[in-house]
């Protein structure tokens, strides 16, 4: 079996798309399969494990790319990104300019061709809108990641989606009022999380918990903490200050991931700075991982059992993800971007057990659902 993975790709800073696609091409070469890997130039997407196919990278509210390359990456870099509500994962297709109609147009056109030029058994869309509507006209089979707050159900903006029901109606298929009833309508909708955290994630969903299978648990010593919060949420030095307050309120050293690399000394621990840590590293030592709500960050925090203290700021996903947490018991969240309230937060996670005496059963629900072994599976006994 053939099998083409393409991700979200955007010029903001993410991640999650990119790592998540290499995950599932990983998991379908590791049964014997042949994958292949669409890829963007927009700095997310490195080091692929598997051949790659070169597709459009949209412009960030469809403006004129020499604007956007150097627009955007500067308000990340202040923190300007963090202050937008953003109220829907269609909001979010809109500002990064998937939901533009041009970029649409390009992006569908570059797919079809790949799809014609390699012949896919079945397509794999990491979110990215213009992959399904790209193998719907092709008749490939389309599957994908999702999850509940990426529904229309639980939040859209249909007007964002104007051209896409143009380009929609174009080519003869139905036009759905959001763009995102394009994504629910994939043959197997995979979500990376389970029915307690997202319990109404809609139809053809397949609960696949952590993708990968969680790590095993010893004996290390709990002895630093860990701040990620996000490209672009809030300011560096934000970051920064909450790794110090964090020091001193736990007594422990502080690992402080996106920002610029420095060493800072608080009484007697330190405060390190880096744009990355392998969090693996870091995790099974970590006494709280305070994050800003992002599914990468929740469920590594799950896998290693560590209490969460969540900053989601204006983010619908984010929130979502924090409420769910709390709810759960495996975590606080704090509204406001504010170190002595993210630190007093983390301060009560390590006081009271009761408030994260849900972990251990949500890592067992999370663990036993199958992670990319079961995409595998589901993908095979679809295409036959």
């Amino acid at each position: 079996m053939k099998v083409l993975v393409v991700p979200m790709v955007a010029r903001s800073r993410m991640g999650g798309p990119w790592s998540r696609a290499q995950r599932v091409a990983r998991a379908f070469q590791d049964a014997g399969h042949e994958a292949v890997l669409a890829w963007g130039d927009d700095g997310n997407c490195a080091n692929p494990i598997a051949p790659t196919l070169e597709i459009p990278v949209p412009s960030p509210l469809g403006l004129p790319e020499a604007i956007a390359r150097h627009t955007f990456p500067l308000a990340s870099r202040l923190g300007l990104m963090g202050r937008k509500p953003v109220h829907s994962f269609e909001e979010v297709l809109w500002l990064t300019g998937a939901l533009d109609e041009r970029y649409t147009r390009a992006a569908v056109d570059a797919l079809r061709a790949h799809m014609r030029a390699i012949r896919p058994d079945v397509v794999y869309s990491e979110f990215n809108l213009a992959t399904v509507i790209a193998a719907r006209a092709e008749g490939v089979p389309c599957v994908g990641s999702a999850s509940q707050p990426t529904t229309a159900s639980y939040a859209s903006h249909p007007r964002n989606s104007a051209g896409i029901r143009r380009l929609l109606r174009e080519m003869g298929m139905p036009a759905p009022a959001s763009s995102l009833t394009v994504l629910e309508g994939m043959r197997r909708r995979f979500i990376p999380s389970c029915p307690t955290l997202e319990p109404r994630a809609g139809e053809r969903a397949v609960y696949c918990g952590f993708l990968d299978e969680a790590p095993a648990l010893t004996a290390t010593p709990r002895d630093c903490a860990l701040v990620y919060l996000g490209a672009g949420s809030v300011p560096a030095g934000v970051a920064v200050r909450t790794g110090r307050e964090l020091a001193e309120a736990l007594g422990c050293d502080v690992y402080v991931a996106g920002v610029a690399e420095a060493v800072q000394t608080v009484g007697d621990h330190e405060v390190t700075c880096a744009p990355r840590f392998d969090f693996a590293d870091l995790l099974p030592r970590a006494r709280v991982f305070v994050h800003h709500g992002g599914q990468n960050s929740m469920m590594d925090a799950l896998s290693y059992e560590v209490p969460q203290v969540i900053v989601p700021g204006r983010v619908f996903e984010r929130q979502f993800n924090a409420e769910a947490v709390e709810n759960v018991r495996c975590g606080l969240t704090v509204r406001e971007s504010k170190p002595a309230l993210i630190a007093r937060a983390a301060r009560t996670l390590v006081d009271e057990p009761a408030l994260t005496s849900g972990i251990r059963g949500l890592r067992a629900e999370l663990s036993s659902l199958g992670g990319v072994a079961r995409i595998v599976c589901e993908v095979e006994e679809l295409v036959g």
